[in-house]
């Protein structure tokens, strides 16, 4: 990957497990929350009621992406491929005036969810989520069990 194509490179994880550098996420984004369910249309648009400002979450397939936007702007998102039949969930991105307020938590949970009303599994290759996965157990059944060589 290249920054040219307007994706960001790889970091790799500090200690807590959350890239550092430049820092796409800080520790605060792992924060945990409630969960809620969203339809498997590929068009979520669903309103966050925790929040002071309405964020909607969009997942747009055809770019590989879950998104969570504020008034018409992309404020985080999760990158996914589809390889053999599986999800791969590539990076979690979080702009950095929305860190630590668990948008990052939320957009993990809905994707997770709206992967298993698919009935995909995935692939974890971010950090951030594998973190999310390890501290909310209930998305274990949607982990393949064997990664891809």
């Amino acid at each position: 990957m290249s920054a040219g194509d307007g994706t960001r490179p790889f970091e790799y994880p500090d200690s807590a497990g959350y890239p550092d550098g430049a820092g796409f996420l800080d520790e605060g984004t792992a924060a945990r929350v409630d969960v809620v369910t969203l339809s498997a249309a590929d068009a979520v648009d669903q309103p966050s009621a925790d929040t002071e400002s309405e964020i909607r979450l969009r997942h747009r397939s055809q770019d590989h992406v879950y998104a969570a936007m504020i008034a018409g702007r992309q404020i985080a998102s999760l990158q996914y491929d589809i390889e053999d039949g599986r999800v791969i969930l590539l990076a979690t991105t979080v702009e950095p005036e929305f860190r630590g307020r668990g948008i990052a938590s939320e957009l993990i949970a809905d994707a997770l969810d709206d992967i298993r009303v698919r009935g995909m599994q995935v692939t974890v290759q971010c950090p951030v989520v594998a973190a999310y996965i390890a501290e909310n157990g209930q998305y274990e059944d949607v982990i393949a069990p064997e990664p891809l060589l």
